[in-house]
């Protein structure tokens, strides 16, 4: 079968090539019918037919015969046998290499072993009869008839055979092997990029845990003394977000699909957190409709982009200010889905945009959406930022 994407002169992946040969059937290695095959293939039974022919010099010379004679009957013995086995695979090869499209190369390629089987007739034919004139001797016994037909279906059956016929099978089914080859491999390549994507995820979300929990348990010691109670409701706001994080960075379980929903709940424990550090400073408010809850959504991009509202917009502020979460479809396109994080904070003038969140942003929607997303940050006319994600939307897994 045609291969128009593969080149004929190179030997076949191990998982394609007929048969598993050793180095004495090499040819089967490479695409049944190209130049490699056809030449090593002759080579290879080109051995045997010397030997056999020598051989058949030999015993004539043994037998009385002149040694002018025996070498005449030892040529024409492989002069025909070479014939015989070559002269199909070769049109074939030729076939193969020289039709300007793979269209036709099949019906191409049969009736070449069909033209090779024609003059492997000829060949016995010619040999036969210069071998009998050189030993004297007749095997080719009067036959009519039935005997007659028989023997013409033998010589059709064993010169279909040994001109190609043998590799036929192999030659049709190439196609089919090299398609299911191509298409394990490029599954394989899928699982190795899948877990490549994956380990960097990992990387980029645990980046997200260290410092905050290390600032808030910082925090929840220096009040301690001065406000128990308000460390008490930080640590009880912590615990319930580390229940909400923990798990999905301790299972490995990056790549996996979470919802909107989750990942809201994630950001308000957050939020919470933070209350307790900031106290008045910081308030909220978080705006999405309940339909959207089961919708698909990465886990932590969100929160990373709350963290840098807070980190880069709120914290440096004196007086603090507000983030909203709002969530929304696109009713344009009916397909897409915008999350945006709004503070009111000091604004693009000064750090936001520089710390490890926003680059874990970018780089996970790179890693899961290519060009299907986008992140966008704007300064707002009152002051403070609004960071805006679109990406597709997905149904839950």
């Amino acid at each position: 079968m045609a291969m128009d994407s593969f080149d004929l002169n190179q030997h076949l992946p191990a998982e394609v090539a007929a048969g598993r040969p050793g180095w004495w059937l090499a040819y089967r290695r490479y695409p049944v019918f190209s130049w490699p095959w056809v030449w090593r293939r002759a080579l290879f039974i080109g051995l045997f037919i010397l030997a056999w022919g020598a051989l058949s010099g030999l015993g004539h010379y043994a037998a009385g015969g002149s040694a002018s004679e025996a070498t005449e009957l030892s040529l024409v013995f492989v002069l025909g046998f070479a014939v015989m086995v070559n002269a199909g695979p070769l049109l074939a090869a030729g076939v193969r290499h020289g039709l300007p499209t793979p269209r036709f190369e099949q019906g191409g390629v049969l009736l070449a072993l069909l033209v090779g089987l024609v003059l492997a007739f000829l060949a016995d034919s010619w040999s036969s009869g210069r071998i009998m004139a050189i030993t004297g001797e007749r095997f080719d016994r009067e036959m009519s008839g039935s005997a007659l037909l028989l023997n013409w279906l033998v010589l059709l059956v064993l010169y279909s055979l040994i001109g190609g016929g043998l590799a036929l099978r192999a030659y049709l089914s190439e196609g089919r092997r090299l398609a299911e080859f191509r298409q394990q491999q490029a599954l394989a390549d899928l699982r190795a990029d899948k877990l490549a994507t994956d380990q960097q995820l990992a990387v980029l979300q645990a980046q997200v845990e260290p410092h905050f929990l290390f600032n808030t348990l910082a925090s929840i010691r220096s009040e301690l003394r001065r406000s128990p109670d308000q460390a008490e409701q930080t640590l009880d706001a912590l615990c319930d977000y580390l229940r909400s994080a923990i798990p999905r960075l301790r299972d490995g379980s990056a790549s996996a699909a979470s919802t909107l929903v989750e990942q809201v709940e994630l950001c308000r424990h957050y939020l919470d957190v933070m209350r307790g550090r900031m106290g008045e400073r910081l308030s909220c408010r978080i705006d999405m409709e309940e339909a959207l809850n089961p919708v698909a959504f990465p886990p932590f991009l969100l929160l990373s982009l709350v963290e840098n509202a807070i980190k880069h917009g709120l914290e440096p502020k004196p007086e603090g200010g507000e983030v909203i979460i709002r969530v929304e479809a696109l009713t344009e396109s009916g397909d897409r889905l915008r999350v945006e994080v709004i503070d009111s904070g000091v604004g693009l003038g000064h750090t936001v945009g520089h710390g490890v969140g926003l680059s874990n942003v970018h780089e996970q929607l790179r890693l899961r959406y290519g060009d299907a997303a986008r992140l966008r940050l704007e300064s707002r006319p009152g002051g403070g930022v609004r960071a805006s994600i679109e990406l597709p939307m997905e149904s839950p897994s």
